[in-house]
């Protein structure tokens, strides 16, 4: 895990606003970091959009449900729920889409603030998403949870592809950390 960390931590260094140091270093090596515009160019190699938002968003550190990348991740998930629920469920037609934007949001918020996942038991999860005013727990565990897994899942894996192609990015650039 703390790989992971470093690695985006090493692609948002450049991209979040710092201020300015006027010390004068010692240990010099000759050798210049890489540039912002170098950075970026990992973007460029991620296979598709989930992997380039969840990269950028944990780099950048911003996790509020207002940003573009944030909406994007959220209307994917939603869309690859709805897909499988509409032609799985049989009931309940008209609250589809709100059920699964719902589950889509609950599940990406615990994924950015995984260090709340143990303060939150399912039925507290499911009252903060606003899903049990739509159902109880019982009925999202025996019918729902699954497609609440297969988001994690999607984003777990993205994250970890997304990982792979920064720490293969940085081999490329020849840096060691």
């Amino acid at each position: 895990m703390n790989a992971v960390a470093t690695n985006f931590e090493w692609l948002g260094r450049e991209m979040r606003a710092k201020t300015a140091c006027y010390e004068v270093s010692v240990a010099a090596t000759g050798e210049r970091p890489p540039s912002w515009d170098e950075k970026i160019g990992v973007f460029g190699k991620m296979d598709d959009e989930l992997q380039k938002d969840i990269a950028y968003l944990l780099a950048n550190g911003d996790f509020s449900d207002t940003t573009v990348e944030h909406k994007r991740i959220e209307e994917h998930l939603f869309k690859s729920i709805f897909s499988v629920a509409d032609v799985e469920k049989k009931y309940k037609k008209d609250e589809l889409p709100k059920i699964c934007r719902m589950i889509a949001r609950m599940e990406l918020f615990f994924f950015l603030y995984d260090f709340l996942e143990d303060d939150y038991k399912l039925q507290g999860r499911l009252r903060m998403a606003g899903l049990l005013s739509v159902m109880d727990v019982k009925t999202y565990q025996n019918n729902w949870k699954h497609y609440g897994d297969g988001v994690k899942l999607m984003l777990v894996e993205a994250k970890s592809a997304a990982n792979d192609h920064i720490h293969n990015y940085k081999k490329q650039l020849n840096i060691k950390n």
